[in-house]
């Protein structure tokens, strides 16, 4: 199967999620979600798919080989590269190819046309033992159509017969008389070589089938790479196109259209006599086509001494593939997967590409009546879509193979992956400062968290800063870090107040002094302990924006409070923190101070009781629990709630869920996306979850350095 650039030259763990009794709105939602389990709430009506390449990534990418040309590379020596272990030979090529030029047509027509002066005459007839022919001349005109198994041809102004009939019609012109002046025009497209004859087909159809010399009058018409291309990438395309073609004839005519190969991308594009826009350009085609020398010959790829049909596409995805994780079957020694970095310059139009193709496309590739989970994880060697696994609303499940899901969903190569990028730095103040950074210049505020404590307070802090659109900073207690000090200073005197949140015990007045000294107002946002401190944040966000729901977290579920913390930041929900058997009195304080008619409690019973879940409810609040397993789960439940509610879910943030590293949880919070939690030891299967269930995820953002985040983590996820 070909691939043209005529565009282009032109088990998961079941997710817990409890939910108290409630009312409303808020308690259909948390019904639902707890029916669909490891499913995300509805079935997508659109996904975002990106990737790279285009074709089904076997053999030689033109793109690459275009590439290869520019930096010096031979025919030969782009060929090795792409078809393992072969050789670049001469062999005959005289053959008579039968080329489908129009399959099963109801009727046709055809006319001649003058390529040069004299140009026009042709001649029709039927099989031998019929002694009835007609001749033409220039724009007389021929009409095909079916009389019972035969072919009908007429034609008013033709000399001899009107009408002929038979079990075949045989169109000639470009005799020795009137050598290349005539085209014959047919379906459409002009033909200056070979010879046409119309069959019965399939049906009533027709069938039109050009009967060229391989050598040119088939190769010399082979639209797969802009002529206007490299000479030795021009050499190596027609080698693979000769190839291509010589296997084909070997296997014989196809009785479906009479031929050994279609004019199309199903084998190879056979475009006719050039528009004069390309006839400037046809020379260096030809010339690469007659790269032997000689009128009989021409170069191929050869694999143990035998004519490779040496399969090609646009471009790859900075890899080729190897034939059996593609189509299947025993694999080939020289359709090895290689590495294909010139496929990715910029001269590639589908170096990297985004589709959405709606949902019920997606569906019905996969048989399903919607889908919530789209897991793309199983994959080749060299990086593309071996498997893909779709789950439905209703939980079941179905799987398809890479090149399946390339051809019945419409993507351009099985080389899709999500975007990825790292917010990174030598610590976490760095990090911090990194995350900071891609806040607006124009922000006015700052909010200043303690970042070398329990971080406890600090995890309250993002909401706040979104609700302020403001940058959130890590300070040391007792001093500015110098990176913090850096950023402040990138930002100049369009910063005017920083809010430090937290109390003396964890950002000390030394630090404040230092923030009045560079001409900020300072605010400090802080209650008598933890509690009260969520307490000041959750009014501080009130005076600013009206206040409907809250997230609730337990004081010491530390992570289930920062796996909310980028969801809650998005709708500007206050992060309040409890003690876990009862609400603790700046809790209820804050309640009543914001107005919130709805809770989300994040975290199981351990952290956030029943009592409590059961005191918001008896207070009027609609209350549902966003709980897994771990906090993995718990991280997976929430992304699961608010994915439909929050603006952005093009952008997911990925960091390690591991105690050691919840302080950039804490900064990546401030990026508003919807946040996963990874375990230690490698992506995780809630983690992945996440991001399978997110249609219009694009990119996933790490938030930490490779010693926290590693980079085949990032891989992982970016392949989810």
């Amino acid at each position: 199967m070909r691939n043209t650039l005529r565009s282009a030259a032109t088990s998961a763990l079941a997710l817990v999620l409890v939910i108290t009794t409630a009312v409303g709105v808020e308690a259909r939602a948390a019904s639902q979600a707890a029916t669909l389990g490891a499913a995300s709430l509805t079935g997508a009506s659109t996904w975002v798919l990106r990737g790279s390449g285009w074709g089904h990534s076997l053999g030689m990418s033109q793109y690459g080989a275009m590439e290869m040309a520019k930096d010096g590379w031979s025919a030969s020596r782009i060929l090795r590269h792409y078809y393992t272990g072969t050789t670049y030979d001469a062999v005959t090529d005289t053959q008579i190819l039968r080329v489908n030029i129009v399959h099963a047509a109801a009727s046709l027509s055809a006319s001649s046309v003058a390529i040069a002066a004299g140009g026009g005459d042709f001649t029709v007839s039927v099989p031998s033992g019929t002694t009835r022919s007609m001749t033409g001349g220039l724009g007389d005109g021929l009409s095909f159509v079916r009389s019972g198994a035969s072919v009908k041809v007429s034609c008013g102004g033709c000399s001899g017969a009107t009408s002929l009939s038979g079990s075949s019609v045989t169109l000639t012109w470009d005799t020795a008389a009137a050598a290349d002046r005539t085209g014959m025009s047919i379906g459409g497209r002009v033909y200056r070589d070979g010879r046409t004859v119309i069959y019965p087909g399939a049906g009533a159809t027709l069938e039109a089938v050009n009967h060229v010399r391989l050598h040119d009058e088939y190769l010399d018409y082979i639209r797969e790479m802009p002529w206007s291309w490299p000479k030795e990438a021009l050499k190596a395309q027609a080698a693979a196109a000769r190839g291509y073609a010589l296997r084909s004839y070997s296997s014989g005519v196809r009785s479906v259209c009479q031929c050994h190969v279609y004019d199309t991308t199903s084998d190879q594009v056979y475009g006719g006599y050039p528009a004069a826009s390309d006839l400037p350009y046809w020379p260096a085609w030809r010339s690469a086509v007659r790269a032997t020398g000689s009128s009989s010959t021409g170069y191929v790829v050869r694999s143990g001494g035998s004519v490779v049909r040496a399969y090609y596409s646009s471009s790859h995805g900075g890899r080729s593939e190897s034939n059996e994780d593609v189509w299947g079957g025993t694999p080939l020694p020289y359709l090895r997967g290689v590495a294909d970095p010139w496929s990715l310059r910029a001269s590639n139009p589908r170096a990297s590409w985004k589709l959405s193709p709606n949902g019920a496309t997606v569906a019905k590739a996969f048989g399903l009546p919607d889908i919530a989970r789209l897991d793309l994880r199983d994959r080749t060697a060299n990086g593309g879509i071996r498997r893909a696994v779709a789950t439905s609303t209703a939980g079941r499940a179905a799987t398809i193979t890479g090149e399946q899901f390339r051809t019945r969903v419409g993507v351009y190569s099985i080389a899709v992956r999500h975007l990825t990028r790292r917010f990174d730095g030598a610590d976490r103040y760095a990090v911090g400062a990194a995350v900071a950074a891609s806040v607006a210049p124009s922000a006015t505020s700052v909010v200043i968290a303690a970042g070398d404590s329990t971080l406890v307070d600090a995890a309250v802090s993002g909401p706040l800063a979104g609700t302020l659109g403001a940058p959130l900073l890590l300070t040391k207690r007792g001093s500015l870090p110098p990176q913090t000090v850096k950023e402040l200073d990138r930002r100049g005197s369009k910063v005017r107040t920083a809010y430090v949140v937290g109390g003396r015990a964890v950002v000390s007045d030394s630090v404040l002094a230092s923030l009045r000294a560079r001409g900020l107002t300072v605010v400090r946002v802080a209650g008598a302990d933890r509690f009260g401190t969520s307490e000041a944040v959750a009014k501080l966000m009130a005076q600013r924006r009206t206040v409907t729901a809250v997230v609730l977290a337990g004081g010491d579920g530390l992570a289930d409070a920062l796996g909310a913390s980028g969801a809650a930041t998005a709708v500007n929900e206050p992060i309040l923190l409890t003690p876990a058997a009862a609400l603790a009195p700046a809790t209820l304080r804050a309640l009543r101070a914001t107005g919130a008619t709805a809770a989300r409690v994040v975290g199981g019973p351990s952290v956030v009781s029943e009592k409590v879940v059961a005191d918001m409810r008896n207070r009027g609040l609609s209350v549902v629990r966003l709980a897994g397993s771990d906090r993995y789960a718990s991280s997976s439940a929430v992304a699961d709630f608010y994915r439909a509610r929050v603006p952005v879910t093009s952008e997911v943030v990925i960091t390690n869920g591991s105690d050691r590293s919840l302080v950039d949880s804490l900064v990546a919070g401030t990026r508003a996306r919807l946040l996963v939690l990874a375990p230690p030891s490698g992506l995780g299967e809630e983690a992945a979850r996440t991001l399978q269930s997110t249609p219009l995820l694009e990119t996933i953002s790490a938030v930490g350095g490779t010693a926290s985040l590693s980079a085949s983590v990032l891989e992982a996820a970016s392949l989810s």
